[in-house]
């Protein structure tokens, strides 16, 4: 899930001179996306409390929201207040100087991995520059999930968007999860090729999905669930709905995928490990 709020975007605006027009007009109209929806106006703690409410109105035990901008103290305070409900991945590039040492700051803050952008950041992951950054992940236990594939941001680079890129560094920390997001964000056929060569390559089933649209396969959400769950088995699928703050709870996803399980024919067992286990594996949310 994601987290946008009014103080989130001007903690952002006022620290970053370079801070993108869109970013700039989105704190001074108090509003952001595509729907150009409101922004919340709620401290941290307040966000924290209307986030569980909204759980609960959902039927949604725990989530895990990604962080779109690095080093946010008002993110680290979101995670604080949430007291376990709502658990969060920071956002660092991995190519910075400091990123090692932001990393180490961020999972003692309770931060449980890193969300990577490469394709809106615009850099490979097998850059020997992110070997550090790497190395330090895989001491600390952080787990990843990772944006390829397609994106709404207008400023992505589809030449970053492939997820073969990842193998080497997959390969090279097989104690380290890698969640691709959104089924691989119309890259389904590398992320799922990745997942034959490196079995710590997981892939999540989070958003509306519509890079089917433009896939020359024709692919249903069964089809794309029943491919995936066929080559990586449950135990490397998860499920996520890629709902934000200033939309409601994407309730209607949650049950497209939850039905999606059931006509599949998983057991309650294989279905659990999508729905909540592996997530509670890979990302530690019961500690």
């Amino acid at each position: 899930m994601h987290l946008f709020s009014l103080p989130l975007f001007r903690e952002f605006v006022e620290r970053t001179p370079d801070v993108p027009a869109r970013w700039r007009a989105a704190l001074e109209k108090g509003r952001w996306g595509r729907r150009n929806e409101v922004l919340p106006d709620l401290d941290a703690e307040s966000m924290a409390e209307w986030y569980a409410e909204r759980l609960d109105h959902a039927g949604i035990a725990k989530a895990l929201v990604v962080s779109v901008w690095p080093d946010s103290q008002y993110t680290r305070d979101f995670v604080a207040a949430s007291a376990g409900r709502v658990s969060a991945l920071c956002n660092i590039d991995p190519r910075t100087p400091d990123a090692s040492e932001l990393l180490e700051r961020e999972m003692a803050a309770g931060f449980k991995g890193v969300k990577l952008y490469p394709v809106n950041r615009r850099f490979h992951l097998s850059d020997p520059a992110c070997r550090p950054f790497f190395e330090k992940a895989a001491e600390l236990g952080a787990a990843f999930t990772i944006h390829y594939g397609v994106t709404v941001d207008p400023a992505g680079d589809l030449r970053y968007a492939d997820p073969t890129d990842l193998s080497p560094v997959a390969r090279d920390y097989p104690d380290t999860p890698f969640v691709i997001a959104h089924f691989g964000a119309g890259y389904l056929s590398e992320a799922l090729r990745l997942g034959y060569q490196c079995k710590n390559v997981c892939l999540d089933s989070s958003g509306t999905n519509n890079w089917m649209d433009y896939d020359p396969h024709g692919y249903t959400l069964a089809q794309v669930f029943d491919r995936t769950l066929t080559a990586f088995g449950p135990e490397r699928v998860l499920f996520g709905t890629d709902s934000g703050t200033t939309g409601p709870y994407r309730e209607w996803i949650a049950f497209q995928q939850r039905r999606t399980l059931e006509e599949l024919g998983l057991s309650a067992r294989d279905r659990d490990l999508v729905l909540r286990a592996n997530a509670v594996r890979i990302f530690h949310l019961d500690g």
